[in-house]
């Protein structure tokens, strides 16, 4: 099972330093600069933020900056209803448009830009009004100053929050698609791998050659090889499999590599019956039993006896599989195959599963699977 799957990392990565986040990491540039920190590639953009707002967050947004300015209308001295329509309508607008940019491109540095900017026109204002004392009295003064005030902060407020709202929801596509492209590739590797075509060309080059030499072997390996490609089918198109049914297509595949093998390969398999009805990822169990028999029993001059054991216990349910083959090879414990059903576990049961690869000290190899008591992967 020679294959690789992406190794799921949760970090997140500090646009201010360019350093890496862990989760129990505080990111103290979140004080000053605030906002989202993932920066997304073109491409990833292109995938996940081609759509554009809702309708209903559409007029929520406009319904509300309608209300605040109509009350603050309501309450503001008449003399200035003019100047602070203008002062609103064209800061909504303004605050529209960067509104529409961080939807398509969620960045903390359009945050950064435009916090930089309400500075600038506040200081503007500012030096405007000092200059000009005589513009207006202390009155309306306080009223535009106020109008700028609030705007500046429930503007700010709201495009952090759409900025890191969107940011998460970019993410988040794009977490679902991977797992959607995973999901896929492991289908795709799982047929691949359970009918391997170095174990199928093996199989019929061995019955083909008994069959020319009217060997009695011929007949059993014809049978036992049909049940295992019927055994294996419900593998190719299931989400979950009972542990039985997967049990049932490990003994087929044991039973056509004890005919090619001879006496070298000896097996048994032990399910209990509530272990049976449990659902486990399809090929879990084929894989550890595939992995048995080339590093344990064709290693191994003499061959070996798997064993393949499930039983439930009180945390859960431990699935085994022995051989009495020379041992884990150094490295073995971090190879592809393992680090691969390592990842379909998680897929299906998150933290609660586990799988552990034990070698004995005079020989022998043990692959241990603790699946949780429910045993019933998340689709």
């Amino acid at each position: 099972m020679n294959f690789r799957l992406p190794r799921l990392q949760n970090l997140r990565c500090s646009a201010a330093s360019g350093r890496v986040v862990g989760p129990d990491q505080i990111d103290w540039s979140q004080i000053w600069n605030p906002g989202p920190v993932r920066v997304f590639t073109d491409e990833e953009l292109r995938r996940a933020a081609q759509d554009g707002p809702s309708r209903t967050l559409v007029v929520s947004v406009l319904i509300n900056i309608a209300l605040i300015a109509w009350v603050v209308l309501q309450v503001a001295p008449a003399p200035l209803t003019a100047v602070l329509t203008g002062l609103m309508a064209g800061g909504s607008v303004s605050v529209l448009a960067l509104a529409r940019r961080l939807w398509s491109r969620p960045e903390r540095r359009l945050l950064t830009r435009f916090n930089f900017a309400l500075m600038g026109v506040g200081f503007v204002l500012g030096l405007a009004l000092a200059l000009a004392p005589r513009w207006a009295d202390p009155t309306q003064e306080r009223w535009v100053f106020g109008t700028v005030w609030l705007m500046a902060v429930s503007s700010s407020l709201g495009l952090w929050f759409l900025a890191v709202y969107r940011s998460e929801q970019v993410a988040g596509r794009l977490r679902e698609q991977a797992e959607r492209e995973r999901a896929v590739e492991m289908a795709r590797q799982l047929a691949a791998a359970q009918i391997q075509p170095h174990f199928l060309f093996n199989s019929l080059a061995s019955l083909q050659h008994w069959v020319q030499a009217k060997d009695d072997r011929a007949a059993p390996m014809l049978d036992a090889l049909t049940a295992f490609l019927r055994a294996t089918l419900p593998l190719f198109n299931q989400a979950r499999l009972r542990l039985g049914d997967e049990a049932e297509a490990a003994r087929r595949y044991l039973q056509v590599m004890q005919l090619r093998l001879g006496e070298r390969l000896r097996f048994s398999i032990e399910i209990d019956p509530a272990a049976a009805e449990l659902q486990v990822p399809p090929g879990l169990l084929l894989t550890l039993v595939e992995n048995a028999v080339e590093h344990g029993v064709q290693a191994s001059l003499h061959g070996a006896e798997v064993l393949v054991q499930a039983r439930q216990e009180a945390g859960g349910t431990v699935l085994t599989v022995h051989d009495t083959g020379p041992g884990l090879a150094p490295g073995a414990a971090e190879g592809v195959g393992l680090g691969n059903s390592r990842a379909r576990l998680a897929q299906a049961y998150g933290q609660q599963a586990a799988l552990h690869l034990l070698s004995g000290d005079a020989g022998g190899c043990t692959a241990r699977v603790v699946l949780p008591a429910h045993a019933s992967p998340a689709s």
